[in-house]
Parts: C-alpha cells; structure tokens; sequence
C-alpha cells in the first residue's frame, strides 16, 4: 500500500475524495436499481401519458437555477437547438411511453435486465456512426446479452396464460424502450461534452416535457385516476422526481469527479441485480429458470464486453455521462 501511495504520489486527502467517490457510486448503484421498482407502483394507479410531463417537468425545474446562470441554457438552443430537439424527443416522450408501459406490463426482474443492455446498443449505435470500434471479442459479448433476452422472452411466450402474453408485450415494449435510452445516450453525448451535464439535462428535460404534452392531452380521460391514486402512487411518483431523476444524477457525478467514466459504468451494471432482488421482495416476482438463464447470458455478455474498458486507478473523469 504504501508503495503505491509513493508511486502514484496519493495523499490524505486523495484517499478520502477517493472513499467519497466509492460511496457516491455505491449510491448511485443502490439508487439506479430502485427505478423501475418506484415506476411499478406509479404506474399501477396513475395515469402513464401523464407521468413523463410531471416527472421530467419538475426535474428541469429544479435543475433551472443551477444552470440558469451565465446563459448556458441560451447557448445550448441557440449552437445544437436540433440535436437537443432530437435527445428530448427520445429520452422523454419515446422512451418513457416504451418504458412505463413496459413497467405495467412486465416484472420489474425484466425491466431490469432488458436495460442493463443499454451499454451495449450504445456501443452498437457507436460503432455505426463510426465512433467506436467493434471487434470480435466485444460482439461475442454483445450477442450473448441478446441470447439471454431471447430466452426471457420465449420463457415467458411457453408460460402460456393471461399474465405471460402480458410479459411477452412487456417484453416487446422493453425492446423499444432500450433501444430509444441508447440512442437517446449516443445523441446526447456530443452535448454534454460540449456544454456540461447539467444544462443538457435540464434544457432535456423541460423540452421533453413540452414534447411530451400533446401525449399527455390524447390520454386525458384517464387523468381522473388522479383523485383516486393511493398515496403510495404518489410516493413513488416523488421518488422517481427527487431521487431516481436528481439525487441518482448528482451521486453519478460525484462518482466521475474521481473515477475513471468506464468504470463507473461497468460498476453501474451492478444495479440490476438490486432490481431483481426488489421485484421477488417486493412483488413476488417468481424467478423461472428462463430469467435465470437468460439473466445471466445478459449480464456476462456485458461484463464480457466491459472488461477491458474497466480501470482499477481512479482517475478524473475527461465529460460527465448521464444514466436515468
């Protein structure tokens, strides 16, 4: 140890921001596995076209007065307005219709699953725009996570009855959901690198919401679920507003302050192992051995495909990456 402190020249202090670093990754890994849990119960009683506006509305507005200063916001329209438009329109209203009405549909273990595979349709989007390089070792990873989601959705298809042809559009509906957060990350990129996170995230944020009203207004007749949702509802809703959408951002960031960004996203797939755990605790998710099988295909074929992008040395982070 003390060799290594010689070498890499580490002082009190660097151990200490180090520990904070872990702990706030730990919590963004403890916060990121609680989602779709809170969206379960949200999606149970409140209306699903009428979440994203209140979710994402009331995260941009609380994210507003950190980044209103020094027209960040001004100089983001004005210099990318169209890819913003683009990264609005798939994080808010195209993903979040995939995503919560997966939710509903689907156990909150497939959720889980399906979006630890958003790495890899990034890394494929990358590797098409010319970004990234795909090899053979990484595509080996990539095929075995789309094995394990096969298999998911087949156990659920052979399951027969009313609540598997459920999880199989669940499933379905999960697809579009992963596949619209990955490109919604590859767009994204460029933004946050040029403007920071928080700016991105709150001019996102507020114009998907905006992007997100005229959804909201088609699926008014069932906004009167509003006066009858339970206050577990409205609960869950807050905790996606406060914890899952802010506080699970701000850990993040702390998180790339001090370790390396892959590392941060491969100790990030740890979260749905949590998820799982929550759907049998909370919702007696029944584990078949299709989610077993087809669970641990997905999640080797990430780690398999992370490994030689993952750094033990911590190090500072070169842009900030946003996971939702």
């Amino acid at each position: 140890m003390l060799v290594t402190e010689i070498v890499h020249g580490e002082s009190s202090s660097d151990r200490v921001g180090d520990l904070g670093a872990y702990v706030s990754l730990a919590l963004m890994v403890l916060i990121g596995s609680t989602t779709a849990t809170a969206a379960k119960y949200v999606v149970r009683e409140l209306p699903v076209g009428l979440v994203p506006v209140i979710r994402f509305g009331c995260a941009g507005l609380c994210l507003l007065p950190v980044v209103w200063r020094e027209g960040a916001l001004s100089r983001l329209i004005r210099n990318d307005g169209l890819r913003l438009l683009i990264g609005a329109a798939l994080c808010v209203p195209i993903n979040q219709s995939f995503f919560l009405n997966a939710t509903r549909l689907a156990p909150t273990s497939h959720v889980a699953l399906f979006y630890a595979a958003v790495p890899l349709v990034v890394l494929l989007l990358a590797s098409a725009l010319g970004q990234e390089r795909l090899n053979l070792d990484r595509l080996g990873g990539i095929l075995a996570s789309i094995l394990g989601v096969v298999i998911i959705g087949l156990g659920n298809f052979w399951q027969g009855g009313a609540e598997s042809r459920d999880a199989v559009w669940g499933d379905l509906l999960l697809l579009g959901a992963v596949v619209s957060w990955g490109a919604y990350m590859t767009v994204n990129k460029p933004l946050v690198a040029k403007h920071g996170a928080l700016p991105v995230l709150a001019a996102t944020f507020l114009l998907g919401s905006l992007l997100d009203l005229p959804i909201a207004l088609v699926t008014r007749p069932s906004w009167t679920a509003i006066v009858t949702a339970s206050p577990a509802a409205w609960r869950g809703l807050a905790f996606l507003i406060l914890v899952s959408t802010i506080l699970g951002l701000a850990f993040q960031n702390q998180a790339l302050r001090r370790l390396d960004a892959s590392q941060v996203a491969s100790v990030g797939n740890a979260s749905p192992i949590l998820t799982v755990l929550w759907g049998i605790w909370l919702f007696h998710e029944a584990v078949t051995p299709a989610l077993a099988l087809g669970g641990i295909l997905t999640l080797g074929g990430i780690v398999w495909t992370s490994r030689k992008d993952f750094k033990f040395a911590p190090q500072l982070a070169p842009t900030d990456s946003v996971s939702l």
